[in-house]
């Protein structure tokens, strides 16, 4: 029951951490404001953001793996894989955001020109879709955890 526990905090951490560093990425890419000292902000948060998508991954493959209801009965469940589905939609849509940003900081330490305001805009509903499809995530968590549309 303790690994559980342990398992469930962990995941649940990297999720809010994930949202967190999405939402201030999110914050910085706005073209009204964007300098180079918001770029250098933003591609390490970008980082942590990827870094955090990546700590969802391995906890909630761990609670699959090592949590009480086993591997076998997670891996039958529609909502998990429409979970990993969203994680994976939200991945796919950040990841586009973060080559350009990366880039960006890249040119900008080469003493490049910041990108132009219609880039930065097109990252950020970039970002701003991938975020928003968090909203779904915990219904599906919770339903999972409750018994509710499970095999």
């Amino acid at each position: 029951m303790v690994t559980e526990a342990v398992l469930a905090y962990l995941h649940l951490m990297a999720v809010l951490s994930w949202v967190v560093f999405i939402a201030a990425s999110t914050a910085l890419a706005r073209e009204d404001w964007f300098n180079a000292a918001t770029l250098a902000r933003l591609a390490k948060v970008d980082r942590i953001a990827a870094a955090g998508a990546l700590a969802v991954f391995v906890t909630g493959a761990a609670r699959v793996a090592w949590g009480i209801k086993g591997a076998a009965w997670y891996l039958e469940q529609p909502l998990l894989w429409g979970k990993v589905a969203l994680w994976l939609v939200m991945v796919l849509g950040g990841l586009s955001a973060s080559r350009r940003i990366q880039a960006w900081q890249r040119a900008s330490v080469a003493g490049g020109a910041l990108p132009a305001a219609a880039d930065v805009i097109t990252v950020r509903r970039r970002l701003i879709a991938a975020s928003h499809l968090i909203i779904v995530v915990p219904i599906l968590a919770v339903c999972l955890a409750r018994g509710i549309g499970v095999r």
